[in-house]
C-alpha cells in the first residue's frame, strides 16, 4: 500500500535534481517505488532524512571524489579533518584568544582554560568530513561520537552543530507548536580490504551505529559506460576535482528534513500502524530463537549466541538457518535509522516521479539491506564467510529477501492488527493465536 507522504515539497524537488558534477555511476543500489537509487541518490536521500554516513571500499573507487561532491551540496561549508592518531576534533571548533593572558600578565590576576578559548565560526557548518576515518586508533575515534550526535562539548558546556532555527509544526490534533530544528551530519571515508592497508584499525560498533548508514561501494561499481564517461570528462587529470563555486543546498536539506520531521508527527495512520509492526519485528521479531530456556531470546544467551545456535543445530530450513544462526536484532537506534532512510527514500522516489508506487514494506526492506549489513545485525563471520563471500551487504540482502517472504505471507495479520489498532478495538482471538514465535511482538 502506498501512503500520501509526500506533498509540494519543494526543496527535496531542488536536491532531486541536484546532479553530482563529477562522480560518475549509474550502478543502482536499490530500487522503491519503480525508481532506480544511485550511490549519489541513497546519499541525498540519506543526507534529507539527517542521518550520517559512512563510505567503506578500496582505494581508488571514488569514495573521495563522491564526498568532495557532497560538501559542494553544502557549498563547500564543511569541516574538514583526515583520520590520524594526531586528531583532535575540539580544535576545529576552538580557537585561543591570548588577550586575557596578556591583560593578566600585565595587571596581575589569573585567566582560566576556558577564558583563553573561543568557539569558532565552524561551529555553524553543517557538515563534517572525515577522511580515512580508520586510519585513527579506535579511541581517537571516539571523538567522533558527539559530533555524529549534532554537538561538541567544549570545556564543560554543549554546543550544537550546524544553524538552528525555530520552525513550526502540527501535531496530529491540527495544534501548531514551535520547536527549534538544528541540521548537521556527519560524512566519512575508511579504505577496507584483506589487510591490503596498512595503518587502518577496526571501528567501534557504537560509532558505526552513529554513523546511521554505511554504504560498502564496492558492491556497486561504476558502470562500462560510467568508464568512459569518466575518462572523457577527465580532462587529462587524475587526482581529487573540487568544485569552485557549488551552490549552497544547506536550506534545501534542512527544509527536507523539516518535511520528514513533520510526516513524522502527521504520518498516515495505516502505513505508521505498518512501521510500528516493522520496527517492532526488528528489535523483537529477530530476537527470537527457539530456546524457551532463555525465554526464546538471542540477547539473553548473547554470551553463547550463534556458537549455541549451531551447536543445537536450530532451523529446519534455509531461511531458519539464518535467523537463528546468522541475525542478531536490532537495536532501537538501528531499527528507527531503518524506518527514517525507508521514508526518505519513500519521499525522494515520490518526488522524482509522481507515478511511483512506494509501498512501506518495500521501502523497509531495500532500507534494511544497507541499514543491516554494518549495524551488528549480521554477526556470525564463519556463515558469512561461507555462504556470502564474506560479504556483510550480501548476507543482509539475502535476510532482505527472507524477511519479505515472510511478511508477505503474515500480510493479512498485520492488516488485521492495523485495522484493529486504528480503531481502538480489541483484538479477536483468532487475530491474537496467529502471533507467535517472532510474530509475538506483535500484540
Amino acid at each position: 500500500m502506498k501512503d500520501s507522504m509526500t506533498q509540494k515539497n519543494d526543496a527535496l524537488s531542488r536536491i532531486v535534481l541536484a546532479e553530482a558534477p563529477t562522480y560518475t555511476n549509474t550502478t543502482a543500489v536499490l530500487t522503491v517505488g519503480g525508481v532506480d537509487f544511485s550511490l549519489w541518490e541513497v546519499m541525498k536521500a540519506a543526507l534529507a532524512a539527517r542521518l550520517n554516513v559512512g563510505l567503506y571500499g578500496g582505494s581508488g573507487m571514488g569514495k573521495s571524489q563522491l564526498i568532495a561532491d557532497v560538501q559542494g551540496l553544502f557549498g563547500n561549508n564543511a569541516s574538514y579533518v583526515l583520520g590520524r592518531n594526531d586528531l583532535d576534533i575540539k580544535s576545529l571548533f576552538r580557537q585561543l584568544d591570548f588577550r586575557g593572558l596578556n591583560d593578566a600578565m600585565q595587571h596581575g590576576g589569573k585567566v582560566s582554560q576556558t577564558e583563553l578559548s573561543n568557539v569558532t565560526a565552524d561551529i555553524h557548518k553543517p557538515l563534517v568530513v572525515v577522511e580515512e576515518i580508520n586510519r585513527a586508533a579506535e579511541i581517537v575515534q571516539n571523538q567522533l561520537f558527539n559530533i555524529f550526535e549534532g554537538f561538541i562539548e567544549l570545556d564543560g558546556k554543549k554546543y550544537s552543530l550546524g544553524n538552528s532555527e525555530v520552525r513550526t509544526f502540527k501535531d496530529v490534533d491540527g495544534n501548531e507548536f514551535s520547536q527549534n530544528v538544528k541540521y548537521s551530519v556527519g560524512v566519512w571515508t575508511a579504505n577496507l580490504g584483506n589487510g591490503q592497508y596498512s595503518g587502518t584499525v577496526s571501528m567501534d560498533k557504537a560509532l558505526k551505529e552513529r554513523s546511521h548508514l554505511i554504504l560498502d561501494v564496492d558492491n556497486f561499481p561504476p558502470q562500462p559506460v560510467n568508464l568512459d564517461q569518466i575518462l572523457l570528462g577527465s580532462g587529462g587529470e587524475v587526482r581529487l576535482k573540487e568544485q569552485e563555486h557549488p551552490t549552497d543546498r544547506t536550506a534545501d536539506f534542512a527544509k527536507a528534513f523539516e518535511g520528514l520531521k513533520q510526516y513524522a508527527l502527521t504520518p498516515d495512520p495505516v502505513a505508521l500502524g505498518q512501521e510500528l509492526l516493522l520496527l517492532r519485528y526488528l528489535v523483537y521479531g529477530l530476537d527470537y530463537i527457539p530456546n524457551a530456556t532463555l525465554g526464546n531470546s538471542k540477547r539473553r544467551m548473547k554470551e553463547v549466541w550463534p556458537a549455541k545456535a549451531e551447536e543445537d543445530n536450530l532451523g529446519t530450513n534455509e531461511a531458519e538457518k539464518l535467523l537463528y544462526r546468522t541475525v542478531f536484532p536490532a537495536s532501537v537506534r538501528s531499527a528507527l535509522t531503518t524506518i527514517s532512510l525507508a521514508r526518505a527514500l519513500r519521499s525522494y522516489a515520490e518526488t522524482k516521479d509522481a507515478t511511483a508506487k512506494a509501498s512501506v514494506l518495500e521501502s523497509f526492506l531495500e532500507s534494511l539491506k544497507l541499514i543491516g549489513a554494518y549495524s551488528g545485525m549480521i554477526e556470525n563471520p564463519h556463515r558469512v564467510r561461507e555462504e556470502h563471500g564474506g560479504n556483510l551487504y550480501l548476507a543482509a540482502s539475502k535476510l532482505s529477501t527472507v524477511l519479505r517472504g515472510r511478511l508477505d505471507a503474515k500480510k493479512d495479520l498485520m492488516e488485521a492488527i492495523v485495522y484493529y489498532k486504528s480503531q481502538n478495538k480489541a483484538l479477536p482471538r483468532e487475530v491474537i493465536n496467529k502471533c507467535k514465535g517472532e510474530y509475538a511482538c506483535f500484540l
